[in-house]
């Protein structure tokens, strides 16, 4: 007598169960991946905006300190071709101009001497968020006609603290 072997089905698949709980899961994460690289993407976007403006504030303090120290007279004159200004530091044969273009929001330093004007971008601001990120203030003197203390204000964003850069010049010479 001869005994008949079951036959030997193989268990490879999935159960009905097991393809639904993973369509449900693939969903789940379908949906919100998109929602997480976009929100990713816009802090991506103003991470970058506030490192931009904080570079900009950084190289504005390099030379800001240099002139202010250097400067015979300050004032808010036009200067090298520069109407719309923030300060104007001269010395005997240069000057030194701040502004900011609200346009592009460019902070520029241009520098007069000899006939030769060089604009230097010291960084760039969101000009949507502020039309004036750089103010100038005198301290205690109430006017900025040649003042020994120039202080300029940076509000790179508006959410955070304005910074304060303050210079001293070496002299009151006029």
């Amino acid at each position: 007598m001869t005994t008949q072997q079951p036959i030997n089905r193989s268990e490879s698949g999935f159960t009905l169960t097991e393809l639904l709980v993973t369509i449900v899961i693939m969903g789940i994460i379908g949906a919100l991946l998109p929602q997480a690289i976009i929100l990713g993407l816009r802090f991506t976007a103003g991470t970058g905006k506030r490192v931009a403006a904080t570079s900009a504030a950084g190289t504005l303090n390099r030379y800001f300190y240099g002139d202010v120290h250097s400067a015979d007279k300050v004032t808010t004159e036009p200067a090298c071709g520069v109407d719309d200004l923030i300060v104007h530091l001269s010395r005997p044969g240069t000057d030194v101009v701040y502004t900011y273009d609200r346009a592009t929001g460019d902070l520029n330093r241009v520098t007069c001497a000899d006939g030769d004007v060089v604009t230097t971008l010291l960084g760039r601001f969101d000009s949507t968020t502020s039309t004036h990120p750089v103010t100038l203030s005198c301290g205690a003197e109430t006017s900025c006609a040649s003042p020994m203390e120039v202080t300029l204000t940076v509000q790179s964003d508006p959410a955070a603290p304005p910074r304060a850069l303050t210079a001293v010049r070496r002299s009151s010479a006029s």
